[in-house]
């Protein structure tokens, strides 16, 4: 059952932000960041229409998969934001052999979900190395605002303001990179970096 909220957890956050340095650690860096204007109908929330395009994602990767013979595993976080109208930020690791077919594909999965594509609901970029943890920040701005300063986003809440109420799951991190994939890999969180190496892809 979908229940409202008016922030991100602080336990969340904290995922989110560790399941970033997770990935690069692990030489899956997040590559893309979409951003998806959502259309909710009286059939399906926002958090629906994203779970069906998220399952589409994760069903094309286990075909390829299946094709190559080698463990794909989605990799990504997203958090929702609700000012106005609902839309999603949602940060991915493609892998690089697939980025143009996963380009062609989404815009297709989308359609199929929710509705024709407007000139401004889907904005795809890549994600510069050098501002990956910019983006990791900005994605949580939405926290719970009594632990803002904690994570050091005073400056972003200051320009963004609340993320508004949202029912459903409003941030998330796929289970190739939460804790217990983290701790399976022997992550250290404090040092960032994989004390007892494993192969996500394996």
């Amino acid at each position: 059952m979908q229940k409202e909220t008016a922030f991100i957890s602080r336990k969340m956050t904290q995922n989110i932000l560790r399941a970033f340095d997770f990935a690069r650690a692990s030489n899956f860096a997040f590559n893309k960041t979409i951003v998806l204007h959502l259309h909710e109908t009286d059939a399906q929330s926002a958090c629906t229409i994203f779970q069906k395009i998220r399952h589409k994602y994760r069903d094309w990767l286990s075909y390829h998969s299946r094709a190559t013979g080698r463990r794909i595993a989605p990799m990504y976080t997203y958090s929702f934001e609700a000012p106005g109208q609902p839309h999603i930020n949602w940060v991915l690791h493609v892998p690089p052999e697939l980025l143009e077919e996963f380009l062609d594909k989404l815009p297709k999965w989308i359609v199929k979900v929710q509705r024709p594509l407007g000139l401004y609901h889907l904005r795809v970029k890549d994600i510069n190395p050098h501002a990956y943890k910019q983006m990791a920040n900005y994605i949580v701005k939405g926290c719970d605002p009594a632990f803002i300063e904690h994570f050091y986003l005073g400056e972003l809440y200051a320009k963004h303001g609340p993320q508004g109420a949202f029912w459903g799951r409003r941030a998330g991190v796929s289970p190739a990179l939460n804790r217990s994939a983290r701790d399976l890999a022997g992550y250290d969180p404090r040092r960032r970096r994989i004390i007892a190496p494993a192969s996500l892809a394996a």
